[in-house]
């Protein structure tokens, strides 16, 4: 019985309502984006854009050792510098998702982040014209996030915005 009441001690301490999962299965698999695997370099990419967990939770998602690569890994800013057509935006739509779903299996995104509990968290991609913006980022991301069974009743789509659970809003916009 005592293990029982450990796991659910366990639960309550962890910050996260449910496990991410990886970027390789929140790509392929059909519960979540169900897209065909990307390569090596977008991979790194996403990867690269989307490391948002403090180190302490990173140690308690992947052990020490892990933690520690994937908190050197960490990133403040990320500028894809690829040619045309090699993928940019694309994987941006992908990245973005997965940010997404990361912020959403916290249990409360903006305590996290040491903000009043609930309070919004904001995300935006900026093109450089408004067709770039709708036409190219946004309507894409939508895409991804309708045709995903784990979205599905956790946002709401309008003109320039998505609106998610927990009051996490990624926005298009333009210069």
């Amino acid at each position: 019985m005592t293990d029982f009441y450990d796991f659910l001690d366990a639960l309550e301490e962890s910050v996260f309502e449910e496990k991410p999962v990886e970027i390789e299965e929140f790509v392929m698999e059909r519960d979540y984006l169900g897209l065909p695997p990307l390569s090596d370099y977008q991979y790194q990419m996403i990867k690269a854009s989307t490391q948002i967990y403090k180190r302490e939770t990173l140690h308690e998602l992947y052990g020490e050792a892990e933690a520690e690569k994937r908190w050197t890994q960490t990133c403040n800013e990320v500028i894809f510098q690829l040619g045309k057509g090699s993928g940019k935006d694309y994987i941006s739509t992908i990245a973005c998702s997965y940010l997404v779903y990361k912020l959403l299996c916290l249990k409360d995104p903006a305590a996290y982040y040491g903000k009043p509990p609930g309070d919004s968290i904001d995300i935006i991609n900026i093109a450089i014209n408004a067709v770039q913006a709708n036409n190219v980022f946004f309507k894409n991301f939508k895409k991804r996030i309708t045709h995903s069974p784990w979205f599905a009743g956790k946002y709401d789509a309008k003109a320039g915005s998505v609106a998610f659970d927990k009051n996490i809003t990624v926005h298009s916009g333009h210069s």
